[in-house]
């Protein structure tokens, strides 16, 4: 028998695979395979995925300790790195300077960076926004950013970013003038998610965007120029007026799927948007409805300052030839009242190939066995539909 040799297989393992080891361990883990060999000394500084978070460090009870170990640990890491950096990402509860962001970002503006998320998280750093880095502005390869915590003010004179496609902007403030111009200045953005404070209606011109998520307090969301629009969710608020898409309304050829969540069938400009959004889209495959209402009693008291939507507003004001030519799917769920049934009724009624509808009620809805006896009581388009309860 030949003697056993220890075959050191770690240290033959290809770049690509390698690299792809790296990705999968926590950051601070990567780094502490530099002690397998000698090959594996410097491979955690080639790595091109990097992301930290407060598990990056050891944490410790007092935040500004764990605050300095993280801010060292990144720069560190930075001055030490040798080579492309694709994607950054930094996930924090504790508070980092400006000074500190400000340089790690023009490091990646110079390592051509294309992928970059920042999340301070302001919900856990006592309300406090972050100002965006200016030297974000200069990651010119970008082509996803998402930004969580931030406020959003571009330095005068920027351009956009030639090569994003997916941008994201989560709760932050920014002004919606701000917004509209950094969309437009994008003009391959295929994926776009709003979720911030704004008390104005917003309007939106992305000729390559397929995907779109817009939430909080808009007023009012125009989509003048979406022609390749795929997928939308919007949340309604209270602040919601809805004034500018009934009056320009624009076909949605390529919009298949719709979520509307926190939608009150009970107020006259939200139902009125639905309606204008719904018989644009011709090609609608899928709808998603949550009516969820967080409000309960005061939400009565504010009907009164709105217009009242009478229980046959969808056999009214709906075009009788009308057809849901291509819907096939329908989840509907928190529902409470008269309005939300007739809003069943009237996708039941309008839906010939529709395949499944799937109806969950509020837990504190009283008639849950009624509500489903006058469903099943409804008309059907579809005589293959599957109306499924309480999923």
């Amino acid at each position: 028998m030949g003697k056993f040799s220890r075959k050191d297989f770690i240290s033959g393992l290809p770049q690509s695979i390698t690299e792809i080891i790296l990705t999968k361990l926590p950051i601070r883990d990567a780094v502490r395979t530099s002690t397998l060999s000698k090959k594996w000394r410097y491979q955690w500084a080639t790595m091109t995925q990097l992301i930290f978070d407060d598990k990056s460090v050891s944490l410790s009870d007092d935040r500004q300790v764990t605050e300095r170990e993280l801010v060292n640990f990144i720069t560190r890491f930075l001055l030490l790195h040798d080579g492309p950096i694709h994607k950054f990402k930094l996930s924090t509860f504790n508070l980092i300077s400006f000074a500190d962001l400000d340089q790690w970002l023009l490091f990646l503006s110079r390592k051509d960076v294309k992928k970059l998320v920042l999340n301070m998280d302001r919900w856990r750093l006592d309300y406090r926004e972050f100002r965006t880095p200016s030297c974000i502005f200069s990651c010119q390869k970008l082509i996803k950013l998402k930004l969580i915590g931030f406020e959003v003010k571009p330095p005068l004179g920027f351009q956009g970013f030639p090569c994003l496609k997916s941008f994201s902007l989560c709760g932050g403030t920014v002004a919606h003038e701000v917004v509209e111009k950094l969309i437009s200045d994008c003009p391959l953005l295929e994926k776009i998610e709003l979720v911030i404070d704004s008390d104005h209606a917003l309007t939106i011109r992305a000729p390559n965007l397929k995907h779109l998520t817009v939430g909080l307090s808009f007023k009012d969301v125009y989509l003048e120029h979406t022609p390749l629009l795929v997928n939308m969710l919007m949340f309604f608020s209270e602040e919601w007026e809805g004034n500018v898409l009934p009056k320009v309304p624009v076909r949605y050829d390529c919009l298949k799927f719709i979520d509307f969540e926190g939608i009150n069938f009970q107020k006259m400009n939200q139902v009125s948007y639905v309606l204008q959004l719904l018989l644009q889209s011709p090609n609608l495959q899928e709808l998603e409805i949550d009516a969820r209402q967080l409000e309960t009693d005061a939400v009565a008291v504010r009907l009164v300052h709105h217009e009242a939507v009478a229980l046959d507003f969808w056999k009214r004001e709906c075009p009788a030839d009308f057809t849901f030519k291509h819907l096939k799917r329908v989840n509907m769920s928190f529902l409470s009242n008269e309005h939300d049934l007739e809003f069943i009724k009237f996708v039941l009624g309008h839906s010939p190939v529709l395949e499944v509808m799937r109806v969950s009620p509020r837990e504190v809805y009283n008639g849950n066995m009624n509500m489903v006896n006058e469903v099943l009581h409804f008309q059907h388009a579809s005589p293959k539909v599957d109306i499924r309860f309480f999923e």
